[in-house]
Formats: C-alpha cells, structure tokens, sequence
C-alpha cells in the first residue's frame, strides 16, 4: 500500500503560510485573531526549540541578549495592552525569576516595566550561583535601576503576576521553593502570564511536573510548543500568543519542521467546486456501515459525505435498515445484505465503483463484519477509512492494515486505540503525538488519534495538532460524521495528507460553528453535518469575494 506523502516546498504547504500574531485560546479553542508580527504555524518541541535558538545565536550571529530583550519587550506590551498604556492607576507586577535565561526574561521584564511606571517586585530564590550569564547581566541592570527584590512572597496584592521561573527545560517535578512560588501565585488574585511556557508544565508532553502556574496568558517565542496545545498544559497556558523575537524557520538550517497547527487558511486547500460539472465529478462515496438496529451510524456517515461535497453517496448496509434509511437518506444509494451468502461477491462490486470508502461505523464486530473488513482491506483500490467498528474488527487482525492495497486513514479514539496498541488509556494519554506517530509509522496508514486534541500523524513523521472543536462534540455519532467528511473530501481527489488534518479542523469548526445555536449540553452528532455545511458555504462565499477582488 502507498500513502502520497512527499513533502512539498515551504511556499504552498500545509500550514506552512505566513500569517500574523497568532493566538491559541485554550478556552475558545479553533478561533484565530490576528495582530502585528509575522510567524508560521509551526510547532516544535523542546529539542528543536532549543536548537533553533542555539543556531540563531551560533551560526546567524544574533546576540542572545538581543533575543532576550526582544522576549521580555513582547510580554511588557502584552501586559501594557491589557491594562491600557497609560491609562488609570500606577500597577503592580510581581515577577517570578529562575536562574536560567527564562529568569532572564523575567528580569528585563521587570527591568521594563519599572521604567514605564510599574511597582515592580522581583521574586527570586536565595543564591546566584548556577545563574546563566545572560541572567546574571540582566540583574546586575536591575540592581542599578533599585528595583525591589524578595524571596518569599510578599503579603501585598498585585495587579499582575509573571511567571518566568523555568523555560521549556524543565522535566523534573516542582518541589521545595520553585512549589512553594507557584503554589504562591496561583493562590493570589491578579492577571496572570507565563513566559515562554508555564512553570511546571513539560513542553513536549503538557504534563503537570507536581504543580504548573495557572496563566490567563502565555507568550510563547518563535513557534509554539507542542506543551501548549496538548491537555492539560493547555488549561493551564490559557490563552497562547507566538510571537516574533528574531527566530525564525531560517533557524532549523535544513532541517524540516515535523508539527503543525491547522487553521482557517488552510480552507484554501479544499476541492474546488467547477462549474461545468455534474454528480459524477465530485466524487463517489461508499459507506460500509450500520447493522441491525444501527441505521443511524450509517446515516450519519453518508450524510457527511454529501454535505462535505461529494456527488454521489452508496450505503453499503444490512438489508434491515432499508426503510429506515430511505427515510432518513432519501439521497443515498442503497445496497444491501439479508447473510453472510456471497456477501464478498457483493461488496467487491461496490468497491470497484467508489472513489472513497468509509468501513466500520455501526457494522459490529461479527463474523459478517470481519468478512468486511478483511475484503475491504484486501480489495479496495480506492482510499479507505477505517473507522468505529472496523477499528474493533482490524485490532484482532493487524495484519490486514500491513497488507492493504490502497491507502488508509485510521480514526481511533483512546478507547480504540488502546485496543489497537494494547497500552491502557492513561498510558496514551501522556504520549499522544509518540502513540499517533508509532502507528502511522509501523502500518503505514495516516493515523487520526482523536482527543481534546486531536493528533493526525503521517507515515513520514509529519504531525498535525487540531484546535478547533469543543465538548459539545463529545456525543454519540461524532466519530462517524468524521468519517464521513473525510471520506467526501478524499472522494473529490483531496490528497490524504490533506484531506486528514484539514478534515480534521473543518469537523471540529463546525462545532464551534454550532456552539451559539446548540449549546454543548444541546448538541448532537447531526448538529455537526449541519455546521459542516454552514462552514463550507461561509468558505464558498469568501471564494467568490476574492475571485472578484481579483479580478
């Protein structure tokens, strides 16, 4: 089986475009705002931070100091854009400050915002002597300036506290006073931000290293970390704003980004709409799904598809749910199976015809289903998504995915892929992104690990981190409407590696599209194919603006 996943160039890849300060709101998850510097939607993890930054000083020449002023001026006007530039009362700060260069930028920060007026108080442990350089430089300026300094925290209140006691480094527990300050600052009221990252929280991973600062905004440098986005690190970041200090992609020096964040723009990636057309041009969906008493799975699926684009919809089903889903889906095609009698011979025919295949929401895990899945596997030429069911069925026979003829997108929740893997739920939990890759990786198939966020991994490493959707999705039927947008976007030719992720987000937007009308406590699975459409026709509308401006 091949899967197409050749790099492209950086120029029209996904989620490579340029756009402004990008902001992650971990409690508006999915919603973009833009604001002044230029950043690219990629993520990185610890290692490939840090080696951006070593090559931005080593081999550019970029002083370090420089990066950190530029660091700790993007926190200053973020505090200064909370409260209003010179507006209204002289604020206070309290700034917490390790020994490393995050202590660094806590130290110019409090340097900066003493200058513009702020009663600043730096908390700091006892001792200096494992202090970085750069940090050392930039308390021996503070001390000139008389800012005030403590190791403990003080009794006062303060208007604004800032976390800039460990940087991406960290992975070792918070103990002794590093606890204690934090533990300290989340107790008290005031605006909270974190540099960089927030303390206590492991910037590859999200996990809480004993106690993590609760920040009501992190400003992150260079690219996000993929700490920041992964539960629960992301509770604890709130909301996340990238920006520019002077690293840029130049800094991985020939080595390729591997993660990236889905967003709006890449809507430009979806399937045009020709207008000399007809139902044929748009692709043929078939959907493998629904047994006896679970019509609705089918439903659901097939109904993705069409309000994804796709011409025509074939419901592979068994022949109990005819009624009801001539009723439900007067559009689809339906092709049915009363036994288990020639029922290869059958679906063989209704491969041959597809251009995309949905197997598994709602077929059971019988012996009908396994004669499915197995067939569909070893027979489809067209690419196919293996969802639910047809999950539960392949983890007994893991064999099938390395011998499948055409390519495969999996779409396991935690409770699937821990029967795919046979690790326990936590376990996948703490090492979504690793999970995600391994099995990409050793099946050869694009792995959709869906979560809070959901993970897309690639065979060739490539990962991407979805932020849209909320908790209202967590109902019944999602998983099979995702399968079914997939499935329509693949259907109209949309490369895999595109279709997954950008599927992916357009899912999860449609949820957020929905959220006003709904409510999380309200919504429901085909509450979902409706934002699907509503989503797609927003894109079509902005399509026609931007043909026009240009012409």
């Amino acid at each position: 089986m091949a899967v197409n996943t050749k790099s492209k160039e950086v120029k029209g890849s996904l989620s490579r475009k340029m756009v402004k300060d990008v902001f992650f709101d971990m409690r508006r998850p999915g919603r973009l705002q833009q604001g002044q510097e230029e950043t690219m939607k990629v993520l990185v993890d610890s290692r490939q931070m840090k080696q951006c930054d070593k090559n931005t000083i080593e081999y550019f020449g970029m002083p370090s100091l420089v990066l950190m002023e530029r660091a700790a001026l993007s926190v200053v006007q973020e505090v200064e854009n909370h409260f209003g530039k010179g507006k209204g009362k002289k604020h206070t700060a309290l700034v917490a400050c390790g020994f490393g260069n995050n202590g660094g930028d806590g130290l110019a920060i409090g340097r900066m915002l003493w200058q513009r007026g702020y009663g600043v108080t730096i908390l700091m442990p006892p001792g200096d002597h494992k202090m970085s350089e750069e940090a050392k430089a930039q308390k021996g300026i503070l001390e000139k300036y008389g800012v005030p300094m403590a190791d403990a925290i003080p009794m006062q209140e303060f208007d604004v506290i800032i976390d800039a006691l460990f940087g991406i480094g960290l992975a070792r527990d918070l103990e002794g006073v590093y606890r204690q300050f934090v533990d300290g600052m989340n107790a008290r009221p005031g605006f909270k931000v974190a540099v960089d990252i927030p303390s206590g929280i492991h910037a590859d991973t999200g996990a809480v290293l004993g106690v993590g600062f609760r920040a009501d905004l992190t400003v992150t440098f260079a690219f996000a970390k993929t700490g920041l986005l992964l539960y629960p690190g992301a509770e604890y970041a709130g909301k996340v704003l990238v920006k520019d200090i002077g690293i840029s992609s130049h800094s991985f020096l020939g080595e390729k980004p591997t993660m990236y964040c889905v967003g709006e723009e890449d809507y430009a990636l979806l399937p045009e709409r020709k207008p000399y057309s007809n139902k044929g041009t748009f692709g043929k969906v078939l959907a493998v799904a629904g047994s006896k008493n679970m019509a609705g799975a089918a439903f659901l699926s097939g109904k993705a598809s069409y309000a994804t684009g796709a011409g025509l919809v074939r419901i592979f089903t068994e022949e109990k749910n005819r009624v009801a889903l001539q009723g439900l889906l007067p559009e689809a095609i339906l092709t049915t199976y009363g036994g288990a009698k020639d029922l290869e011979g059958t679906l063989e025919k209704a491969l041959s015809w597809a251009d995309a295949i949905v197997a598994g929401p709602g077929i059971g895990t019988g012996e009908a289903a396994k004669k499915l899945v197995k067939s569909i596997l070893k027979h489809a030429k067209a690419p196919v998504i293996l969802d639910a069911d047809g999950l539960n069925v392949v983890a007994s026979h893991l064999k099938w995915l390395k011998k499948a003829k055409a390519p495969v997108i999996v779409t396991p929740h935690l409770g699937e892929m821990a029967r795919l893997s046979g690790m326990g739920i936590a376990d996948i939990q703490k090492q979504l992104l690793q999970i995600a890759r391994n099995f990409a990786q050793e099946y050869h198939v694009i792995c959709v690990l869906k979560d809070a966020r959901t993970i897309t991994a690639l065979p060739d490493g490539r990962a991407y981190f979805n932020v849209s959707g909320n908790h209202g999705m967590a109902a019944a039927g999602a998983g099979d409407v995702l399968s079914g947008v997939l499935a329509g976007l693949a259907a109209q030719g949309m490369r895999l590696e595109e279709a997954a992720p950008v599927g992916v987000y357009l899912h999860g937007a449609a949820a957020d599209r929905q959220l006003q009308a709904t409510g999380a406590y309200g919504m429901m699975a085909h509450h979902l194919i409706d934002g699907v459409a509503q989503v797609l026709k927003e894109q079509e509308e902005i399509r026609k603006v931007e043909k026009n401006e240009a012409i």
